[in-house]
């Protein structure tokens, strides 16, 4: 039978061929180790913290995506604001015009108050046409819509408005008023609808030569005999806005405005006293009631968003910064929406406006000192009442919660970083003694290698 040479070395031999394949392998990842700093090139060489590696990855994109949406949403915040600072500040201006004596109205021109009015709506308009990246700030859900109507349109709307309000409230008459004289006693009534026009709330007489009588429509002064001079009765009105006046009238010896003539017989006077009230309330009408007439139709234009207003509406003002939410962690979410539309908005444009729209060419002085007193108590937000200020502040809160969340995010992404740091990169230093361990094994196992290939049974003997 035939036998088989064995090598006994045979064995040995393709173990050390492994042994340094295996060593030249290390050796070759260590080297790439030092040139990338990665462990490994894959997640699957990372071993039993692959899986703990792709969850931090992922944590690290959540943190960088929330992230940019904050910056962006920064950004638009930054406009918004400086849009509702500008708007602040003409409603801060347009106040202390209001606070000051109106200036002199001349006939056919423009008075002072009444050009910076349609200046600064012009402005209010375009603040709250603002956009960023293309999209409206002040038109809620509506992104890709101009709110606002340009000025023209809404000077011929407002205009309109004012018109026809002032032909429902009786501007060019008696507010609405009807006075009549019978015998010694003149009488006054309204038409009973306080909605519009003046409305009767009380009449009063001094001293015991006239006397008054009724408290609401319809009132009456009944003259028993002539009064002296400086003797007056008082007619109370309320006019639609919710303001008071009184209508007073003074006994006199010749005749002016607010006066009547006393001397004559009691019928004389009465009918004295009819038409100086008749005069009196025209010119009531045409200052007061024009004034509040005006502003009541200017908000009543703004009232109804149809004729200017093309943004979304989210039905409560109180709801606008819900129209664009931004969410800024796992469980955090602010609101960075605003309508132009809100009631903070609307009441600075109706006062620009109604200023800005009504007639002055009479030179009426008077009217337009009605008129700026009204603005200054509608600029000045009463108990519950938005203003842009608040507006700006509920903006501001959302600003600073995300400047808040971008810090914190900042912070945690290092952490995430740094544990992924871990799993994934190496450390050089410990990399090179490795590969210089090896390196040393390497050559080490080459010479053993080396010297015993050379052994032969003549030189073992």
């Amino acid at each position: 039978m035939a036998l088989t040479p064995f090598a006994p070395g045979a064995v040995d031999s393709r173990r050390t061929a492994d042994m340094f394949v295996q060593m030249r392998k290390q050796g070759a990842d260590l080297e790439r180790q030092l040139t990338t700093g990665r462990r490994a090139d894959s997640y699957g060489g990372l071993g039993i913290k692959r899986g703990q590696a792709l969850d931090l990855r992922a944590r690290i994109s959540g943190l960088e995506s929330w992230q940019q949406g904050i910056k962006s949403a920064d950004t638009r915040l930054k406009m918004m604001l400086q849009s509702i600072q500008g708007l602040d500040k003409i409603a801060t201006d347009t106040k202390a015009v209001a606070a000051m004596p109106a200036s002199k109205v001349i006939p056919g021109a423009n008075p002072q108050e009444q050009m910076l009015a349609q200046a600064n709506l012009q402005g209010a308009i375009d603040f709250l046409n603002a956009e960023f990246g293309g999209r409206s700030l002040f038109a809620g859900r509506a992104h890709d819509e101009k709110p606002v109507a340009n000025y023209n349109t809404i000077m011929q709307g407002v205009g309109q408005a004012i018109a026809d309000r002032a032909n429902d409230d009786g501007v060019a008459g008696t507010g609405l008023l009807n006075v009549t004289r019978t015998g010694t006693t003149v009488s006054i009534a309204d038409d009973g609808d306080p909605d519009f026009g003046f409305t009767i709330t009380g009449a009063s007489s001094s001293g015991g030569s006239i006397t008054a009588a009724g408290a609401t429509s319809p009132v009456t002064f009944d003259v028993t005999q002539p009064p002296a001079v400086g003797e007056r009765i008082n007619l109370t009105l309320d006019l639609p806005d919710g303001t008071r006046r009184e209508v007073s009238l003074i006994a006199e010896t010749t005749a002016g405005p607010g006066q009547f003539v006393t001397g004559g017989t009691p019928e004389q006077i009465a009918e004295r006293i009819a038409d100086a009230m008749q005069d009196a309330l025209e010119s009531e009408a045409s200052t007061s009631l024009t004034a509040a007439s005006a502003l009541m139709a200017s908000q009543g234009f703004f009232d109804d968003p149809a004729n200017w207003y093309s943004g979304s509406d989210a039905g409560d003002p109180g709801q606008a910064r819900s129209t664009a939410t931004l969410r800024i962690d796992e469980t955090q979410t602010v609101g960075i929406g605003a309508q132009a539309n809100e009631d903070g908005f609307r009441t600075l444009l109706s006062q620009l406006a109604a200023i800005s729209a009504t007639d002055f060419s009479d030179g009426s002085t008077q009217r337009l000192e009605a008129m700026m007193s009204r603005v200054r108590d509608n600029l000045t937000p009463q108990g519950g009442e938005q203003s842009i200020a608040q507006i700006g502040m509920e903006l501001g809160v959302a600003a600073s919660t995300m400047s808040e969340a971008a810090e914190r995010h900042k912070a945690t992404q290092v952490m995430v970083q740094n544990e992924l740091g871990d799993i994934e990169d190496t450390n050089t230093e410990e990399t090179v003694a490795k590969l210089l361990t090896l390196q040393t094994r390497l050559q080490a196992s080459y010479q053993t290698t080396s010297l015993l290939s050379r052994l032969s049974l003549v030189n073992f003997l």
